[in-house]
């Protein structure tokens, strides 16, 4: 037996933590495991990559996976931007995914009929359970339902083993989307794009790379300006702030505080004395940029911000 599987997150969803805890869980059932992760951007948010190997035989080699038995997106916006991954997975394999979205949604921007889909909202229950968008614990029991492994009690060591805190929510959390997980099965045979390049995790952001020749580098090593706009990050937040203008007295601390800039001060239309339309400077977010981490709630002192979560 031999099961490869991809693990595709963000920072602070716990996919380092979820491949191993799964490995822990299925040593601790008999079998053989190797995970490891593969960084970008490490911050909060940026997205994650990891491999996972479980053997019923002794395998030492770490090498990446080119082509899965198992994808697990734990953000379904990452769908799209590692659509590879999706079409490396091996036909009848499972491409499990957290998603506030219905399942056939989520098959829809799957796109691929040969595979069995899996789907339940991990940020929902991470929330409902541990009070926090960390849905690394949903994606472990999903893992353990579609696979036949993990045991549920080897999970639960694991947690404890790995987290040493919040062991029963956590487990919880697992248990809930263990059950409650909906499996959509593969509808006709096809097959996977054979041995495909799975990118380096910078690939998440940066796109590929240019290369040229010597003759084309500017002379004299003359670098242009750099910018950081085309990288939207927007998509990397969970919860997105949402501003009510009638209690918001214009004190900037969101912008204050704001990392990435993403708080902007725009002119808006309201209605003045006797009802008449005037223009009013206000508050706006730059959602292509803002990551969702809501210090402009936190720190706005009339509650005007409040973080709402964004499916």
């Amino acid at each position: 037996m031999r099961i490869e599987s991809v693990w595709i997150g963000r920072g602070g969803q716990g996919i380092v933590t979820a491949v191993y805890i799964v490995a822990h869980a299925s040593i601790a059932d008999g079998f053989y495991a190797i995970a490891n992760p593969e960084f970008g951007a490490e911050r909060r948010g940026a997205p994650v990559k990891a491999f996972l190997t479980i053997t019923d035989y002794f395998e030492d080699s770490p090498e990446p996976i080119k082509n899965p038995d198992v994808a697990v997106f734990l953000d379904d916006k990452l769908i799209d931007t590692m659509r590879v991954v999706v079409e490396a997975v091996k036909p009848g394999g499972y491409v499990i995914v957290s998603s506030g979205k219905g399942p056939e949604e989520v098959a829809g921007i799957i796109g691929r009929k040969d595979v069995n889909i899996a789907v339940v909202d991990g940020i929902g229950l991470a929330l409902k359970h541990v009070g926090l968008a960390v849905p690394n614990g949903p994606m472990v029991g999903v893992f353990a339902k579609v696979m036949g492994l993990p045991r549920l009690e080897s999970i639960k060591e694991a947690i404890a083993s790995q987290l040493g805190k919040a062991v029963e929510q956590n487990f919880a959390a697992a248990v809930e989307a263990y059950k409650t997980a909906v499996v959509i099965p593969a509808a006709e045979a096809g097959s996977a794009k054979i041995s495909v390049e799975i990118p380096t995790t910078s690939a998440f952001l940066t796109g590929d790379y240019e290369l040229v020749g010597w003759d084309q580098i500017p002379e004299g090593g003359l670098v242009y300006p750099g910018s950081s706009l085309r990288y939207k990050t927007g998509s990397w937040r969970v919860e997105k702030p949402i501003i009510d203008h009638s209690k918001c007295i214009m004190c900037r601390r969101c912008w204050l505080f704001c990392p990435d800039d993403a708080v902007l001060e725009v002119w808006r239309e309201a209605k003045g004395p006797g009802g008449r339309v005037v223009r009013v400077k206000a508050i706006d977010f730059s959602y292509d940029y803002c990551k969702g981490c809501g210090i402009c709630a936190q720190v706005c002192p009339t509650g005007a911000i409040q973080m709402v979560r964004e499916l």
